[in-house]
């Protein structure tokens, strides 16, 4: 009992103390040797505050761990963190060396990612490994596989708390969490072990939270960023398990999900800018590395109306969110250890969904910006065969496994072998019918036709060769290629419409934006056509290739047949007849500002009357149609 409980609750209480001591001190220390955040646009601190701030963060820990040791050897010892303890104040002494220069003078980007490998590496081959259960094959004990395993993790973690720490308090409190679960984890999975570590991390951001939170004192910078990234990735391996993987690596991925989160974002949107940049060619030195004020917190900051704490507080919950839905799947059921993945993955969609304006906007700018399609092939093939790939292999693995009570054993090399007899013709298949040179976006159903016809063919050649050089396997599998065959040529499709799903999809919440922008702005139309009709389809198909660059706002369409009044025509509700506007609530409520007539057909009469109505409303009437003139010969 004494070193279960008593013992990691002094050595909480006295790594707490020990930060609330050294924080000032560090304070004082930074403000005289000039690390300063001083305001500027990207930061959100109004006045002049001293970082580097992680300096008291490593030494309390590390006074503290030096006190376990001298006092209690046998409570540090049962620790699993303990053989790592070498290598990781190794990795710790090359990471406070590159933060407290950055904190002091500034590092480019690339010698600090050059910091965070060498780090990584000596973990690594102090044993602190990213490695696979050895029940999924012997290749998972390659250096191949997990030295680069290890760097990814690494790398991975130790940036998001490098780029999450932008608001007081929020990578210390986002740490707290994360290692609190981890510590519950651990006694939850391996009741005999300490962890020492995880309780003198939170006593030592506790206390430096005192000076950290809203409003800071002092910021942890990148001394204290790294670090923590550094610190949470090793004790996130040391207490990975090799008969429980999934659950010890899923829950610590839940941990640490607000941080990675926000990781994955930061990748997503500052390589769509490099991209953009490079393609109207603006310099961008740094590419993926480039600095923004467009991080989760950032967002979140601004929906709170630069309210810090609310902002925190926001993000702590998703954080504590994240931990207790792993812990109620571990208490439901342990051996359901992939329930954590899918709420991991069920959180990070709908932040994704809530917070990804930034990233499809840059993406939709990317897709549709004038000159695109000159180089789309270069990107669309390789993605329409990498797609093709992933998804032949995902369902032949499904149903493999779905039906491997009545299909032969085979070992992952005889699976393999059969994979590739069938799919391979499928493939020489799509190529031959120019499956991946076709503009998709532009398919008719004769392209799609083609499609399954290719999938077909190459199926049944397959099904042949097999049948010839393995009778006996053919016979027990061909059940298996039939399903996998006949459900193929769905997937393959909806990949293809891709493209075309997320610009309609970008169109609809970018006329969403300006409906509501067009309030308060002016200069941006408020539109209602006349006519639902192939000019209308016309139409909206030109906004959608202009997705980011448009000035209208779509309001509704008018037509005269009655028969489709209460109908939807490409997200627009079609009202009903112009007479429909006479109701002055529901013209309020549209407050448009335009009439765009696109019908061919419509008579003198009814022109006229729209004409009346436009100039006793005040609105203008303009017409959209396709046009065919002859052109001169002559210069």
């Amino acid at each position: 009992m004494f070193e279960k409980i008593l013992i990691p609750a002094m050595l909480f209480l006295t790594a707490g103390v020990l930060s609330l001591i050294l924080t000032p001190l560090v304070r004082t220390l930074m403000t005289r040797l000039g690390a300063v955040d001083q305001p500027d646009a990207r930061r959100v601190n109004q006045v002049p505050i001293p970082r580097g701030g992680g300096l008291a963060v490593i030494l309390a820990f590390f006074l503290t761990l030096g006190l376990a040791y001298w006092v209690w050897p046998s409570c540090l010892i049962l620790s699993p963190f303990y053989p790592l303890l070498p290598w990781f104040s190794a990795a710790a002494g090359v990471l406070l060396i590159t933060g407290l220069y950055d904190d002091l003078r500034g590092m480019a980007p690339l010698l600090k990612l050059g910091a965070q490998i060498v780090a990584a590496l000596l973990l690594c081959y102090g044993g602190a490994r990213f490695l696979l259960p050895l029940s999924w094959g012997a290749w998972t004990a390659s250096p191949w596989v997990y030295v680069p395993l290890t760097l990814v993790w690494y790398i991975g973690v130790i940036n998001a708390f490098n780029l999450i720490d932008g608001l007081d308090g929020l990578s210390s409190g986002l740490a707290i969490i994360a290692t609190a679960g981890l510590v519950g984890v651990l006694y939850v999975t391996s009741p005999g072990m300490v962890p020492v570590i995880g309780f003198i991390l939170i006593g030592t951001l506790l206390g430096f939270l005192r000076y950290n939170y809203h409003p800071a004192t002092i910021f942890m910078g990148d001394t204290g960023s790294l670090f923590l990234g550094l610190l949470l990735a090793t004790i996130a391996l040391s207490t990975r398990r090799e008969d429980a993987f999934v659950l010890t690596m899923g829950f610590a991925l839940l941990c640490i999900g607000m941080p990675l989160i926000d990781t994955i974002l930061a990748i997503l949107r500052r390589t769509l800018r490099y991209i953009l940049l490079r393609a109207e060619g603006v310099s961008a030195k740094n590419g993926v590395m480039m600095a923004d004020r467009s991080h989760v917190h950032h967002r979140l900051l601004a929906w709170c109306q630069g309210n810090q704490r609310l902002a925190v507080w926001g993000l702590y919950g998703l954080a504590i969110a994240l931990v207790a839905l792993g812990f109620l799947s571990l208490c439901l059921r342990m051996s359901q250890a992939t329930v954590f993945l899918i709420g991991f993955f069920a959180f990070a969609m709908v932040i994704f969904r809530a917070m990804t304006d930034v990233e499809l906007w840059d993406a939709g700018r990317l897709i549709t910006r004038p000159g695109a399609r000159n180089g789309s092939r270069l990107i669309t093939v390789p993605c329409y065969v990498l797609a093709d790939c992933v998804i032949m292999v995902g369902l032949f693995a499904v149903f493999a496994f779905l039906g491997r009570e009545w299909l032969p054993t085979f070992s992952g090399v005889q699976w393999l072998n059969l994979f590739l007899w069938y799919a391979v013709p499928v493939v020489l298949a799509l190529v031959m019918v120019k499956a991946y040179t076709r503009i998709w976006g532009r398919s008719t159903r004769r392209d799609e036709f083609m499609l399954v016809l290719a999938i077909g063919l190459g199926s049944l050649v397959s099904h042949l060769l097999v049948s010839y050089v393995f009778p006996d396997i053919a016979k027990r599998v061909v059940l298996l290629h039939l399903v996998w065959a006949l459900i193929l040529p769905v997937p393959l499709t909806l990949v293809r419409l891709l493209k075309t799903v997320f610009v309609q999809w970008l169109t609809f919440r970018e006329n969403q934006r300006l409906c509501k922008q067009s309030l308060s702005d002016a200069t941006i139309a408020r539109a209602i056509f006349y006519g639902a009709g192939m000019n209308l389809r016309a139409y909206i198909t030109l906004c959608e290739a202009n997705v980011t660059r448009n000035n209208v706002a779509l309001l509704g369409v008018l037509d005269d047949n009655p028969g489709l009044r209460g109908r939807i025509f490409r997200d627009l509700p079609i009202l009903g007849p112009l007479e429909v506007l006479e109701d002055e609530a529901l013209f309020q409520r549209l407050r448009p500002s335009q009439i765009i007539v696109t019908t061919p057909t419509i008579g003198e009469a009814r022109l006229a009357d729209i004409r009346a109505f436009c100039r006793k409303r005040g609105l203008t009437l303009t017409r959209c149609a396709i046009i065919e003139e002859p052109l001169s010969l002559e210069h």
